[in-house]
């Protein structure tokens, strides 16, 4: 019994001096502004910000699909405050979106925070 409760104990301490992981997933739709068609193979750069500093990632580049959507998401144990996308595709002008934490859909589970980043639809504008 006491072997039992030190590791009900034990296991405890563990779960709550973890730190919880946050999921951010963060989509989009490109296209272009005069002719409305999306824009495939389209490079995103992601920027993540925690109180004013930025923070850098192994993966932060994710690329739009034959229907000129990008998906992608962050695990990080930050919470970052605000993300910002940065668009550089070749024949367009550069376009840089910030979204703020205010703005994002939330869903708690167990351990884990996750955030919904819709940047909807982004007009790219031709040089």
């Amino acid at each position: 019994m006491k072997t039992k409760l030190f590791f009900l104990i034990f296991i405890s301490i563990i779960c709550i001096s973890c730190d919880p992981e946050n999921g951010f997933y963060l989509k989009g739709k490109v296209f272009d502004k005069n002719d409305k068609s999306t824009i495939t193979n389209v490079k995103v750069e992601f920027i993540c910000y925690t109180d004013n500093r930025e923070w850098n990632f192994e993966k932060n580049i994710a690329e739009t699909d034959k229907s000129g959507i990008f998906y992608d998401t962050i695990i990080s144990l930050r919470r970052f405050d605000s993300v910002k996308i940065r668009i550089n595709e070749r024949g367009y002008l550069t376009k840089e979106i910030m979204t703020k934490r205010n703005k994002w859909k939330i869903n708690q589970g167990f351990m884990k925070t996750g955030f919904d980043i819709d940047f909807g639809n982004i007009e790219l504008i031709k040089k």
